[in-house]
């Protein structure tokens, strides 16, 4: 059984975690890019080629989970959704064949308590 696909936002330290879930559904890419649609409120990962614009490039080994340091972004994200806090937030995805993708719905992502992470 494959893991869930999760992405955890952690506002507190400016990074944004995949999970093996979400590079298991993506086939392990090298790099991936990650898009924002404003109206919706959805952030889409996608794999990438390193000539694509913002790609971010995947370590080889594999792990539990991958760490994306994003601070600008956090910050667009936050604003973005109107979030008051800091805490950090967790998103389920859902992977879209026809786009090679997972779409994450930032309207329905929970709020962890510190310890939760």
């Amino acid at each position: 059984m494959s893991p869930q696909i999760i992405l955890t936002l952690n506002l507190m330290e400016d990074s944004i975690l995949l999970n093996e879930g979400v590079l298991d559904a993506l086939d392990w890419p090298r790099q991936v890019q990650i898009l924002i649609n404003k109206e919706e409120k959805m952030l889409l990962l996608r794999a990438c080629t390193i000539d694509d614009q913002q790609a971010v490039v995947v370590p080889e080994e594999r792990a539990v989970q991958f760490e994306i340091s994003g601070r600008s972004l956090l910050r667009k994200i936050k604003h973005m959704v109107g979030w008051e806090d800091d805490r950090p937030r967790m998103c389920y995805g859902e992977y879209l064949p026809a786009h090679q993708a997972i779409r994450f719905d930032l309207k329905g992502a929970q709020a962890l308590d510190v310890e939760q992470q």
